[in-house]
């Protein structure tokens, strides 16, 4: 090989080289942009932690039913009223011992307080229930009462009154229904510990 073909391969080997090297540097600088660009718009994106100040709390205290009278209490609300829950109803309430009022067509449990005894009766006007005796009503009930009255603003419930009033109304929701409060919110665990600790609204 002569000097001049030698120095032209050698200038062509160069240019070769030298190119490859141009064409990695533009890649590379180009990736190196386009990471920055990704990085910098994730992190433009990024949400903010929020702050416990933001943060939204659910109050699980219950409203306990008929508040202008003064009572504690809740409603049970049945999914799919028939008369075969009729039926299932009459047996929780004779189950808890309650006496049929015939002046007030209601039921009432005495428990451990007679004084302050547990009122059932239908949740919906009149707010009257079959005796369950003779037969059991001639309309399914959609919905019961399950409550104590107040007999004065400064009156405080009998505790075990009060569990044994959440007592009642987790039985009766098992005949097919849900408790809720008087502002028709069903009651958690939470709420049911609040009535039993005389923590409900009122």
């Amino acid at each position: 090989m002569d000097t001049t073909t030698l120095i032209l391969t050698i200038a062509i080997l160069s240019i070769w080289f030298s190119l490859n090297c141009g064409l990695v540097v533009v890649y590379l600088l180009m990736n190196g942009d386009s990471s920055g660009a990704k990085f910098r718009f994730r992190k433009r994106s990024a949400p903010s932690p929020v702050s416990p100040a933001n943060t939204v709390t659910t109050d699980d205290t219950p409203v306990l039913v008929d508040e202008d009278a003064g009572a504690w209490g809740l409603f049970v609300m049945f999914d799919d009223p028939t008369m075969a829950s009729n039926e299932r109803l009459s047996i929780v309430i004779s189950a808890a011992g309650a006496v049929y009022e015939s002046s007030s067509k209601s039921f009432t449990v005495a428990g451990d307080s007679p004084r302050n005894p547990i009122y059932i009766a239908n949740a919906y006007p009149p707010g009257t229930l079959p005796s369950f005796n003779q037969d059991n009503g001639h309309f399914p009930v959609k919905g019961v009462t399950v409550k104590m009255l107040k007999k004065s603003s400064n009156a405080t419930p009998n505790k075990l009154q009060l569990v044994r009033l959440v007592n009642l109304a987790k039985e009766l929701s098992r005949i097919g229904g849900k408790v809720v409060d008087a502002a028709k919110q069903p009651v958690t665990a939470s709420g049911f510990q609040a009535v039993i600790d005389g923590k409900a609204k009122v």
